[in-house]
């Protein structure tokens, strides 16, 4: 038998347990632990891969949908999942053929290459409904995908797109759908969904959240659980005592509650760096920053491995390039800048800066990018620069550097997650991408020349050694001060092992097993 809540844990968990009534939450134990309890702190809305609206909808998504290939357990290399074969036959073709004999669950019958095309087609063309995919920049250009046989196909491109294997082939973008489960749901496919993956959808509510169970007409490994359930808990503090209770099985958890769960014992805690990429901006158009000395002052005057301690209690890596390290392009000998006060000074008077320099840093108004704001406020009071502080909610946020409040914009913090897909993640910096994401305002335009040249690159060495360029121009630009790839927190029962990308955020429900 799994184990029992005792009446001295349950007095001790009383106040958790009644917190966690209304939730309708039961216990997660049960017999030698054939299932398991996931919490996510954004609803599961639409389970349609092309009308996806979260990463938490991407993540059940590559439990249910098989794809042409899969990313690798707990790794961005692939392995072969619905294709028995793939493979790039030139610039623009990539060759696949289908294992025979996968079966669609409710009966949909066997899939066919005619899936295939259907489902990759509908993210870069309007549905028969006239909708378009907030995702078809992932297939972006592709231009048809051609049906040989029932089994085999070609992928079609108007354009070299060497990503779609890193970043839409594997992910959620990939996801094969049944034609005929989605021409008979329409728009509600997403709440109906119909995959031949390890896991089937048993039922989908704001109740229960989203339960699902091993599909018995999978072809290849199954599911070690037998069923598994993945449920929306907005309060991370609910959600933690939940999890010490015994009555969920993995959350996400504030990297603040990290030592008291140690301490207690009671899970299993595991701290994972993120590819996420957090920095300290600057407007490069705004007229106390144009001067490029007065920007890499700005850079001598910040610690960052004082910003790291205080923010991030020292568990976060230090980050000193776009790229983290584990991506393709990461820029291992990039400058690790260190505090010189003196410097800074001599920078400030070099630029005929007289008296303090006054800049507003606008932040979101959380406490880490808060106590980031606090710290680099004092480090740069130390050089003679007087720091503003901006807290801004995030609609006011999210905003504030683009269109013309852009122009307005003088120091800010924030972060974006990663793509797997290195290029990628430099799209944001490019000029087109200025009254938009590019806050900085930063106009290079051999970044440009770069970007659209690694682009259509198949070259691995070559595409690593643009990345790398593109990272030293960002760098001599003094536009970007690299803080943290981040770190996220996790707390599980101890007989569950979790498998997620290196990413820390796409969680392989598919492949979690018991210790």
């Amino acid at each position: 038998m799994g184990p029992k809540l005792s009446r001295r844990h349950f007095v001790g968990g009383a106040a958790a347990l009644s917190a966690l009534a209304p939730l309708g939450i039961v216990p997660a134990f049960s017999q030698e632990h054939q299932s398991f309890i996931a919490r996510v702190d954004r609803d599961v809305e639409n389970l349609d891969p092309a009308f996806r609206t979260s990463l938490t909808d991407s993540n059940v998504i590559r439990v249910v949908y098989q794809r042409l290939i899969d990313y690798n357990v707990g790794a961005y290399g692939w392995q072969l999942d619905a294709a028995e074969a793939i493979e790039q036959k030139s610039d623009l073709e990539i060759t696949f053929r289908l294992k025979q004999g996968i079966m669609f669950t409710g009966g949909y019958g066997e899939m066919t290459a005619d899936d295939v095309k259907f489902s990759l087609e509908r993210f870069a063309f309007p549905d028969a409904e006239g909708r378009v995919s907030s995702y078809r920049q992932d297939w972006a250009d592709l231009k048809e995908v051609v049906v040989h046989d029932k089994y085999s196909g070609s992928i079609i491109f108007e354009r070299p797109a060497p990503n779609i294997w890193q970043s839409a082939l594997p992910h959620a973008s990939g996801a094969i759908v049944s034609r005929k489960a989605v021409e008979k749901f329409g728009a509600q496919f997403g709440r109906n969904p119909v995959g031949s993956g390890r896991y089937e959808v048993v039922s989908f509510s704001a109740q229960d959240g989203v339960v699902l169970k091993r599909n018995p007409l999978f072809l290849d490994t199954p599911g070690e659980f037998e069923s598994f359930t993945v449920r929306f808990i907005s309060n991370v503090k609910t959600a933690q005592l939940a999890v010490e209770a015994g009555e969920i099985d993995f959350t996400q958890v504030p990297l603040t509650t990290v030592p008291e769960l140690e301490r207690s014992g009671r899970v299993a805690v595991s701290v994972i760096p993120t590819q996420k990429f957090i920095w300290l901006g600057l407007n490069t158009e705004s007229p106390k920053l144009a001067d490029i000395k007065v920007r890499q002052a700005i850079r001598a005057a910040v610690n960052i491995d004082e910003v790291l301690l205080g923010a991030y209690q020292g568990k976060a890596p230090r980050l000193n390039t776009l790229l983290p390290a584990g991506l393709a392009g990461h820029w291992a000998e990039a400058p690790v800048y260190t505090q010189d006060l003196q410097q800074a000074q001599a920078l400030l008077a070099e630029a005929n800066v007289s008296g303090p320099l006054k800049v507003k840093l606008t932040v979101l108004n959380e406490p880490v990018f808060n106590t980031i704001a606090l710290i680099v406020q004092a480090q740069l009071a130390a050089a003679g620069i007087e720091v503003e502080i901006d807290q801004r909610e995030g609609g006011s946020f999210w905003s504030a550097g683009k269109d013309e409040s852009g122009e307005n914009m003088e120091l800010y913090i924030t972060s974006f997650n990663t793509s797997v897909a290195p290029v990628a993640n430099t799209r944001w910096f490019l000029p087109n991408q200025i009254g938009d994401w590019n806050w900085s305002r930063w106009n290079s335009p051999e970044f440009e020349e770069l970007y659209d040249s690694i682009s259509v690159d198949f070259d691995i060495d070559s595409r690593s050694a643009k990345l790398i360029e593109m990272q030293r121009l960002m760098d001599e630009s003094a536009a970007f001060i690299w803080l943290t790839s981040d770190v996220v927190a996790y707390a599980h029962q101890t007989w569950l092992v979790p498998m997620i990308l290196p990413n820390g955020v796409d969680c392989q429900y598919a492949y979690f097993r018991r210790a």
